[in-house]
């Protein structure tokens, strides 16, 4: 499916380019179904605007090309992403930092995503997400001072509105090994909790888990988000960690096991 989506994707090489649902067809040799169904995803989730002479690329804060830069970063996170979602039935983020901004590369929502006010491509505040805040606390105080906003935006009445604060959080964060929270900061109503991933070419990402559920109950599931940051982030350094690969995916597979004969109110 990845494939099929750059295939697609790349097809969009110059700005406004429009094709038609036949010529991506033709110029692919796919599937006309399948053709279609990924034209429909990538308009639903903000990549693709669909207009009366064809689709297009959709304005984004990262260029189309910047995306597909990426490709190996979504790739490499994509099947943990989808245990994630699958083992918590929460909101999973995959996103980098642009600027004072979090861009989301990847989101996996199930039918709860309507809830999280987010989409792939789309951008947010760095300072109003724990997954934002996650990824800042990689920073130098004078850097974070560099790239946000001032003042700071507030997204909800939770949301860090100065500077001074932010270090302080930041601090939190840090002694924490990049362990990030947020209550309703970013949405009301929304919890989540974030770890940073070390991509090894000097870009920072992360990725949150995020839902409408009490802060207390969300940081049990702290010790997953940090093991799966990990795991990605030994996977983009090529690191040779073939036994504590295995390991790591047999302690895994039964803590997977236990989480799913839980109900969301019974995590552990």
């Amino acid at each position: 499916m990845v494939a099929r989506v750059a295939l697609i994707m790349n097809l969009f090489d110059d700005p406004g380019k429009r094709l038609r649902l036949d010529q991506v067809v033709s110029r692919t040799g796919l599937p006309r179904s399948s053709v279609h169904r990924i034209l429909k995803q990538l308009y639903a989730v903000g990549l693709l605007q669909h207009r009366p002479d064809g689709y297009c690329i959709a304005a984004s804060p990262l260029p189309v090309g910047r995306m597909m830069d990426h490709a190996e970063l979504r790739g490499a996170a994509s099947a943990t992403l989808t245990r994630l979602h699958a083992d918590t039935g929460l909101v999973v983020h995959l996103g980098v930092l642009l600027g004072g901004d979090v861009v989301y590369l990847d989101k996996v929502a199930g039918d709860s995503g309507a809830l999280v006010p987010t989409r792939v491509a789309g951008r947010t505040p760095a300072h109003a997400s724990a997954l934002g805040k996650a990824m800042l606390a990689q920073l130098h105080a004078e850097e974070v001072d560099a790239v946000v906003a001032h003042p700071l935006r507030k997204r909800t009445r939770a949301t860090i509105a100065d500077l001074p604060t932010l270090h302080q959080e930041l601090a939190r964060i840090r002694s924490r090994h990049g362990l990030a929270y947020d209550t309703e900061e970013l949405a009301v109503g929304l919890c989540s909790v974030a770890a940073p991933i070390r991509t090894g070419d000097g870009e920072i990402a992360g990725l949150s888990l995020t839902g409408a559920v009490p802060m207390p109950r969300l940081q049990r599931t702290a010790p997953f988000v940090m093991r799966a940051a990990g795991r990605i982030s030994q996977q983009l350094g090529r690191v040779d960690t073939d036994t504590t690969a295995q390991a790591a995916a047999d302690t895994d597979s039964m803590l997977s096991r236990v989480l799913r004969t839980l109900s969301s109110d019974a995590w552990v």
